[in-house]
């Protein structure tokens, strides 16, 4: 019995070690739509670079919503192969950023143009969860993200405005169910 409970921790210790997110599974365009409603995000494989030499894999994205007919927001546009993480995420066209070493989970920061949480620095506390190869859970988490974001220990100059801490909304869907196209 105790060598079948080493087996176990050694191998459940690899899984764990040795898990990598399935970025490719979230590549391309997924589409949410009910009634009058259509959500639409797009993402792509990128290097995400850091201080100079430090690069890592990441996802990066837009999104798009219309209502009834009118398109409410458009940020599907061109995006960079190579983003540099101190040049503003929407400067290069990114309004989705998301990292994981989870496979086929995706946690994600969401710069929503029309709300600009955090002064438009985007938003902690999004999930991106494949149930199945073609269906994503999309979610997004504003009480997770704030506390994310406000709970940090920040230089007196720089802690964000009272006015932050407040909810505020998404102007997207925060909890659907989209399919790839």
């Amino acid at each position: 019995m105790k060598r079948i409970y080493i087996l176990f921790v050694l191998v459940f210790t690899c899984m764990g070690v040795f898990s990598q997110a399935n970025y490719d599974a979230f590549v391309g365009t997924w589409v949410y739509q009910k009634n009058d409603t259509i959500f639409k995000i797009k993402l792509q494989k990128g290097v995400v670079k850091s201080h100079g030499k430090d690069k890592r894999i990441g996802i990066f994205g837009g999104y798009y919503l219309s209502v009834k007919g009118i398109v409410k927001e458009n940020y599907i546009k061109t995006l960079p192969t190579t983003w540099d993480i101190y040049t503003f995420a929407p400067l290069c066209n990114i309004y989705i950023e998301a990292y994981s070493t989870t496979p086929n989970y995706l946690g994600f920061t969401f710069y929503d143009q029309r709300k600009l949480h955090l002064n438009g620095e985007g938003i902690l506390g999004g999930t991106m969860d494949l149930t199945a190869s073609n269906k994503l859970h999309w979610k997004l988490d504003e009480k997770k993200g704030l506390w994310y974001a406000l709970e940090g220990d920040y230089a007196e100059d720089m802690v964000p405005a009272p006015e932050e801490w407040i909810p505020r909304g998404f102007s997207v869907p925060t909890d659907v169910i989209m399919t790839k196209e």
